[in-house]
């Protein structure tokens, strides 16, 4: 029914355990994926052998050595033995009500073109799950459910959909700002519906650092990667679409997305545009305003922390 493919990053350290926690979860989902590693990062030879996955050495990167969006998602609708892909981020775990969800969207839209995409969950974890317990499963849902946080709707970790949706897409550079935005904001441009199935599945994400980014989560945010995919993408505000830009969402029944959620998909719009504008374009004559609208911020957390004591009871 559907392939799933990714591209990981070397298997070392912290990266190792989050990315074979991801990978297992995978392979265990019912019925089972086909799933394809692209890339010839270190241990992924090994992992595709011990995993039984099917693995691409070959991937076109840029002059940084970072593999290219583009690349990745021509290489898994060619080798795809389904009619369904799916790109997962690798430190991505899914578990069965992903694959729900991912039957029920293709038996609803039948023959007609589609991606899926949803919130994440981030959740810390730093050691190998258990998956020789029967309960790992409904265990994580619990940790999850206590301890995980939902992430904004600018974050999209996996896309869902017919194989040969993707074409022409620009070489932008993997896991760096904006890439995926764009990929919602051309299937939207082109009519295309977009589901999301947050309410439906627990998608997780293991928090990370990004020290395997040149700068860090400032290169990540601000560095030459970042800016080439910016261009890449147009360079326009308007088209960094997110999850709430949706046209459809599924719960009980699949529904169209309401007024409300577009209009927050535009105030995100508007707030990254504004930050950009202050932090950036208009940098250092905006500091005043800065420093001011941070201590704003700090004393309205400060409020809200107080007010969270309060309500609080005494055992």
């Amino acid at each position: 029914m559907l392939t799933i493919f990714t591209t990981p990053k070397p298997f070392k350290g912290h990266i190792n355990i989050i990315q074979r926690n991801a990978i297992k979860s995978w392979t265990l989902l019912q019925p089972r994926p086909e799933i394809i590693l692209i890339g010839d990062e270190e241990g992924a030879a090994e992992v595709c052998q011990e995993f039984g996955l099917r693995h691409v050495i070959d991937v076109e990167r840029n002059e940084s050595g970072t593999p290219l969006v583009s690349s990745i998602f021509n290489i898994g609708q060619s080798l795809a033995n389904n009619l369904y892909a799916c790109y997962v981020n690798a430190d991505i775990i899914l578990l069965n009500c992903f694959m729900e969800a991912a039957q029920r969207v293709t038996k609803l839209m039948g023959e007609n073109y589609f991606i899926t995409v949803g919130r994440r969950w981030n959740l810390g974890l730093s050691k190998p799950l258990d998956f020789n317990d029967i309960h790992w499963e409904s265990k994580l849902r619990a940790y999850q459910r206590s301890r995980g946080k939902l992430a904004s709707p600018w974050a999209i970790d996996y896309f869902l959909f017919p194989v040969g949706l993707y074409k022409n897409i620009p070489p932008f550079a993997l896991g760096r700002c904006h890439w995926d935005n764009w990929l919602v904001y051309n299937i939207y441009s082109r009519g295309v519906q977009i589901i999301d199935i947050t309410a439906v599945t627990a998608v997780i994400h293991q928090n990370h650092d990004y020290s395997h980014i040149s700068g860090g989560e400032v290169g990540l945010r601000k560095g030459k990667e970042m800016r080439l995919n910016w261009e890449l993408q147009g360079g326009y505000y308007s088209r960094i679409f997110n999850i709430w830009d949706s046209t459809h969402v599924l719960s009980k029944s699949l529904k169209k997305a309401s007024t409300l959620r577009h209009l927050g998909a535009h105030w995100i719009r508007s707030r990254y545009f504004f930050i950009i504008l202050l932090v950036e374009i208009l940098y250092p004559y905006s500091l005043p305003l800065v420093i001011l609208l941070r201590g704003i911020r700090g004393c309205f957390r400060f409020i809200q922390r107080i007010l969270g004591q309060a309500r609080v009871k005494p055992a």
